[in-house]
C-alpha cells in the first residue's frame, strides 16, 4: 500500500491496486486515516512555531477534532484546544461548511481554536457556553486502526444547528450522504410533528464513525445496519427498537454485455464491493466461499469509493463483477445502472434496524417504537420515504431475525475494532 500527500490545503491518497483480498477492507479504513494524517504533516510544523493566529475554513467532512489534529500535526491533546469561554463554540459538535475556525497563540503559549466568523455565528455566539466540555466530543474515543485518529459522529457535511435537547438521529452512511440527508427529511418532519423537541440527522463519515458514535451514545436513535445492531446489542446494550421491511436482496452483478454467468466466472479476476464492511459483503463473501472462491487467492477484492464507484469500476473493466444491495444498486445514475445486469440474487437478508439509546427511559422508547411502526402509513411523509428507499413497512425487531445475526457478530466486531 503506498500513500503520497499533496498540496497545503487537501491531501490526496494513492493506494496500490495489488493490496491483497481479506486485508483489503482494513486497507481502505488505513487509507481514509492516512489522508488525515498526511495533512496533519503537512499543516504540522507551521502550526507548532507559529505566532499569529492560523486561519482554516470548515469544508464537507471536517470536524473539531480533526481540524484540531491538521493544525497542531497530532492528535495528541487536541481536546486542550477547545475552550468553552474563548472558542465561541457552545457545541464543538456543530460546526458547519463555510465557517472559518482560527488557531490562536497566546503569548504565554496557551493555544485554543475560536471560531471567528461564516453560517451560524451569530447563534452560536447567542448560546451560553457550557461550563465545561461536553462529555462527548468528537474524537473522544480512538478508533481502534493502528495509529488511527478518531472521526467525528457529526461530519461538517451534514451538521445543523439544533436546541441541546434535540433527537438525535444517526443514519449510516451506505450511500451518498446528500440523498441520505434528502430521503431522511420525511421522517425528520414526522418526529417533529410527532414530538415537542427538533429533530437532527446526523450522516456520519464512514461505517465506523457511525459505529463508535451509536455505541458511544453520540445519537439518541441510530438507523444501523443489521450485524452492527446485533453487535451494538450485545457489547453496549443499545436497544434494538423496529426494522425495515422488506429484506434487502444481496446481489451478484456484472457489465450487461459480458461472458459473466456465475460466480467461478471470476476466478482469478477482481470482484467490488460498495462496503467491504457490510453485511452484504460479509454475506457475499461466504457465498462465494461456498463456491470454492476464497478471497485474495481465488479473486480480489476491490472497494469503491463512494456507492455509485462500482458502477463505474464495472463499466471501465477495472472489475468483472461486483456484490451489491438493491438500494446500492438502486443508487446509481439510471444510465449506468441500465448497462449492468443482476446475475443472481444470492441471498435475502435482514433489513436496517434502528437502535435506541437506553437512557431515553421505557416510556420514551415505547413512545418512539409507536411512531416508528405508525411512520409509513402516513400518507405524506411515510409515503415519501416510501417512494425514496423502497422500504415499505417498519417492524417490531423479533428475536429471531436477531438471532440469525449472531453468526456475524465476531466478524463485525473485527472489522469495527481492529485492534482487539
Amino acid at each position: 500500500m503506498q500513500i503520497a500527500c499533496h498540496g497545503r490545503d487537501r491531501p490526496f491518497v494513492r493506494h496500490d491496486a495489488s493490496t491483497p483480498g481479506p486485508g483489503r477492507s482494513l486497507a481502505r479504513m488505513a487509507l481514509r486515516w492516512a489522508s488525515g494524517v498526511c495533512l496533519a504533516a503537512v499543516f504540522g510544523a507551521s502550526a507548532q512555531t507559529a505566532d499569529a493566529p492560523q486561519v482554516v475554513e470548515v469544508v464537507a467532512g471536517d470536524t473539531f477534532s480533526g481540524i484540531a489534529a491538521r493544525l497542531m500535526g497530532s492528535l495528541k491533546g487536541w481536546s486542550k484546544l477547545y475552550d468553552p469561554q474563548l472558542s465561541h463554540l457552545p457545541d464543538p459538535n456543530l460546526i458547519l461548511p463555510g465557517q472559518r475556525i482560527e488557531l490562536v497563540t497566546e503569548a504565554g503559549g496557551r493555544r485554543y481554536l475560536r471560531l471567528i466568523g461564516g453560517p451560524a455565528t451569530r447563534l452560536a455566539a447567542a448560546r451560553p457556553a457550557p461550563a465545561a466540555a461536553p462529555a462527548h466530543m468528537p474524537g473522544q474515543v480512538p478508533a481502534r486502526v493502528p495509529a488511527a485518529p478518531p472521526v467525528s459522529a457529526t461530519p461538517a457535511a451534514v451538521a445543523e444547528p439544533a436546541a441541546p435537547e434535540a433527537l438525535v438521529v444517526g443514519v449510516v452512511p451506505n450511500i451518498g450522504a446528500a440523498a441520505l440527508v434528502a430521503q431522511y427529511e420525511s421522517l425528520k418532519t414526522y418526529l417533529e410533528k410527532k414530538n415537542p423537541q427538533k429533530v437532527r440527522i446526523v450522516v456520519p463519515a464512514n461505517f465506523k464513525a457511525f459505529y463508535d458514535s451509536a455505541v458511544r451514545g453520540d445519537y439518541d436513535l441510530a438507523v444501523s445496519p443489521p450485524h452492527m445492531a446485533r453487535l451494538a446489542q450485545v457489547d453496549a446494550r443499545l436497544v434494538p427498537l423496529v426494522m425495515y421491511e422488506p429484506r434487502i436482496n444481496a446481489q451478484f452483478i456484472a457489465p450487461t454485455d459480458s461472458g459473466i454467468t456465475g460466480p467461478r466466472d471470476i476466478k482469478g479476476q477482481s470482484l467490488a464491493f460498495a462496503n467491504p464492511q457490510s453485511l452484504v459483503a460479509l454475506y457475499g463473501q461466504q457465498w462465494m466461499r461456498q463456491q470454492g472462491l476464497e478471497p485474495g487467492k481465488d479473486y480480489e477484492i476491490k472497494a469503491a469509493r463512494t456507492d455509485m464507484g462500482v458502477g463505474r469500476m464495472l463499466l471501465s473493466g477495472d472489475v468483472v463483477a461486483a456484490i451489491m444491495s438493491n438500494g446500492e444498486f438502486r443508487s446509481l445514475p439510471a444510465d449506468e445502472a441500465s448497462r449492468l445486469k443482476i446475475v443472481e440474487i444470492f441471498a435475502r437478508i435482514p433489513n436496517f434496524i434502528i437502535l435506541a439509546q437506553p437512557r431515553l427511559g421505557a416510556a420514551r422508547l415505547a413512545s418512539l417504537k409507536s411512531q416508528l411502526m405508525a411512520f409509513m402509513a402516513d400518507k405524506d411523509e411515510g409515503a415519501a420515504f416510501s417512494k425514496a428507499t423502497g422500504f415499505n413497512a417498519i417492524v417490531e425487531s423479533d428475536e429471531a431475525t436477531l438471532k440469525e445475526l449472531d453468526p456475524y457478530v465476531a466478524p463485525t466486531r473485527r472489522l469495527m475494532n481492529p485492534g482487539n
